[in-house]
């Protein structure tokens, strides 16, 4: 794991408040969403984050990709669209290694 990369991508206001927005499951004007058996797995599409947030797609794929690249998001492609999920192992990995380094 590495700590760095995932504490500078946690840095951005923007990716923590998409990261955010994972783990909650805010949720769903996306017609994608309303295909999709959501009891499996929440997650949200990228069209639903562009929504969010007021941005175009490729800052949200930008923002998406450091996020992916960290391990704390997970991807699947879906059309022409891209589905994100939140990667709770992980997320709760970076917790742990985070309570180890400062002896909490």
């Amino acid at each position: 794991m590495d700590k760095t990369k995932i504490a500078q991508a946690l840095s951005d206001p923007i990716r923590y408040k998409i990261l955010m927005m994972l783990i909650r499951g805010d949720s769903a004007c996306c017609p994608i969403s309303s295909n999709i058996n959501l009891d499996a797995h929440t997650g949200l599409c990228n069209c639903e984050i562009m929504n969010e947030l007021g941005m175009i797609q490729s800052r949200v794929s930008y923002h998406m990709k450091e996020l992916v690249e960290t391990g704390l998001v997970n991807e699947e492609p879906r059309g022409k669209w891209k589905y994100y999920f939140a990667n709770s192992n992980k997320i709760a990995d970076y917790i742990e290694q985070l309570k180890q380094d400062f002896k909490l």
